[in-house]
C-alpha cells in the first residue's frame, strides 16, 4: 500500500473509532444516569436502611473501585501486543452484575436486608472488573484519538449521555411513582443494563492499530514490577501534584451524598421528584461538555480544571444554603456543568502529562491513587456530616479544598505549551527502576 493509501486508510479509521468511541461512552454514561450516584443512588440506599456513612460514599464507590483494580492489570496490558481483546473481555463481565441484580430484584423474592447489600455491592463489583479492563481501553483510545481531538471526544461522549440523562429524569419520576421500592429499582437496574448492552455493541467494531513505535516492554516478574511503580510514579513530575489537585477537588462529591436527600426534605417533596434533579444535572452537563470540548481542544486541560475548581465553591457555597425547589434544581444543573469540565479538564490533562512509553502505567498508577482520595473524600464527608448533621459543614469543607486544589494546580504546567521543559514527559524506562 502506497503512503498517500495508507495515510488515506488511517484517517478514515480514526474517523470511525472516534464516533464508535463517542457512542460507547454516551451509551454507557447515559445508562447509568437511571442508577446515578449522584442524585438517585444515595436517596435509594437512604431509602433502604443504609447508614450516613454508606449514603457518604454512594457517589464514589463505582470510580473508587475502577481506579484501584486497575493498578493490577497494568504490568499485564504493557505486554499485550493488542489492547481490544482484553478491553471487550472484561467490557463484557463488568456490565453482568446490574443484569443480575435487576432480575434479582423484579423476581419479587423477599431479599430483605440483602437488597441494601445488592443495590450497594452492584457498582463496587461492576467496578472492580471494569478497572481490571479500563487501563487497556485507556490506552487503546488515547491512541485512536489524535491529541488535539481527545477533548472534544470526551465532550460528546458526555453530550450524548447527558441527552439520555434529561429523558432519564421524566422516566425516572414516572418509576418511582407508578412503581414504588423493590420493583422500581429493579426496572431502573435493567434499563441501566440495556444501555449498557448498547455500549458494548458500539465498541466491538473499533479498528485497533498498533503504534508505529514500539516500545520496550518490562521484563521484570509480575510482582517485582509492581513494587517498582511506586519509584516510577513519583520520579514522573507533576503526577503527585495532580494527585493532590484531584484529592482536594472533590468538593462536588463530597455533597453531592446527601444534596439530594438534604434538598427533598428542606422543600418536603416526594422521593420521584429526584428524577428531575437528574434532569437538570444533565442539562448542566450538555453545558459544560460543549464548553470543556471547545475550550480543552483549544487550550488543554489546566484551564478546564482551574474553571470547575471556582464552579466547585461556587456550588458548595449555593447548594447548602437555598431552600427553594427550583433554587435546587439550579444547584444541580451547576453540579452537572462544573463536574464534567472537571472530568474533560482531568482526562485531558493527565493523558498528556504521562510520557506516552509509559502511559498505560502511569494512568493505572495516577489512576490508583485517585481510588484512595475517592474512599477518603467518601469517608470524610460522611464523618462531617454524621458530627454536624448539616450539609453547610460538609459544603464549606469543600469549598475549602478547591481553594487548595487551585493553588496547587497553578504549580503545574500546561503540557500544550510550547515553553514547556522536556523534562514533562520524561519518565525511566522499565530497564532504570
Amino acid at each position: 500500500m502506497s503512503a498517500p493509501q495508507e495515510n488515506s486508510k488511517q484517517r478514515e479509521n480514526a474517523r470511525f473509532n472516534f464516533v464508535c468511541h463517542c457512542l460507547e461512552g454516551g451509551f454507557y454514561m447515559g445508562g447509568m444516569t437511571f442508577l446515578s450516584p449522584d442524585a438517585v443512588l444515595p436517596k435509594m440506599v437512604d431509602t433502604l436502611g443504609g447508614t450516613v456513612a454508606v449514603v457518604a460514599m454512594m457517589p464514589v464507590l463505582l470510580g473508587a473501585a475502577f481506579s484501584i483494580s486497575q493498578l493490577f492489570s497494568a504490568p499485564l496490558v504493557e505486554r499485550l501486543p493488542r489492547l481490544k481483546p482484553w478491553v471487550l473481555t472484561f467490557g463484557l463481565l463488568q456490565r453482568i452484575p446490574y443484569l443480575i441484580t435487576g432480575l434479582l430484584l423484579l423476581s419479587g423474592r423477599d431479599l430483605g436486608d440483602w437488597m441494601l447489600t445488592l443495590v450497594v455491592l452492584t457498582p463496587v463489583i461492576s467496578g472492580l472488573i471494569g478497572g481490571l479492563g479500563v487501563v487497556a481501553w485507556m490506552e487503546m483510545v488515547t491512541r485512536m484519538i489524535p491529541e488535539k481531538q481527545r477533548a472534544s471526544g470526551w465532550a460528546i461522549r458526555y453530550v450524548i449521555q447527558a441527552l439520555i440523562g434529561i429523558a432519564a429524569g421524566p422516566v425516572i419520576h414516572w418509576i418511582l411513582t407508578h412503581q414504588e421500592g423493590t420493583q422500581g429499582y429493579a426496572i431502573m437496574h435493567l434499563i441501566a443494563f440495556g444501555f449498557l448492552g448498547l455500549s458494548y455493541l458500539s465498541q466491538v467494531p473499533m479498528r485497533e492499530h498498533l503504534l508505529a513505535t514500539e516500545f520496550e516492554t518490562p521484563s521484570k516478574p509480575y510482582f517485582s514490577y509492581l513494587s517498582s511503580l511506586p519509584h516510577l510514579f513519583f520520579s514522573t513530575p507533576h503526577l503527585v501534584k495532580l494527585v493532590i489537585v484531584r484529592l482536594t477537588g472533590m468538593g462536588y462529591l463530597m455533597i453531592l451524598g446527601f444534596l439530594t436527600k438534604h434538598a427533598l426534605e428542606v422543600t418536603q417533596r416526594p422521593e420521584a421528584d429526584e428524577g428531575f434533579f437528574v434532569t437538570f444535572s444533565q442539562i448542566g452537563t450538555i453545558l459544560g461538555s460543549l464548553l470543556a470540548g471547545w475550550l480543552g481542544n483549544r487550550s488543554g486541560g489546566k484551564i478546564l480544571l482551574t474553571t470547575s475548581r471556582v464552579i466547585c465553591v461556587i456550588v458548595c457555597i449555593w447548594a447548602s444554603s437555598v431552600s427553594s425547589y427550583p433554587a435546587f434544581l439550579a444547584a444541580f444543573f451547576l453540579v452537572g456543568f462544573g463536574l464534567f469540565v472537571d472530568r474533560v479538564g482531568d482526562l485531558t490533562l493527565a493523558a498528556e502529562l504521562c510520557p506516552i512509553e509509559r502511559r498505560s502505567t502511569l494512568q493505572a498508577v495516577l489512576g490508583f491513587a485517585t481510588g484512595i482520595s475517592l474512599l477518603i473524600a467518601g469517608w470524610f464527608s460522611g464523618v462531617i456530616y454524621n458530627q454536624t448533621q448539616s450539609i453547610a459543614a460538609v459544603g464549606l469543607v469543600g469549598a475549602l479544598l478547591a481553594f487548595v486544589s487551585m493553588i496547587v494546580l497553578r504549580r503545574i504546567p500546561e503540557p500544550r505549551h510550547a515553553s514547556l521543559n522536556q523534562s514533562v514527559y520524561s519518565a525511566p524506562s522499565v530497564n532504570d527502576i
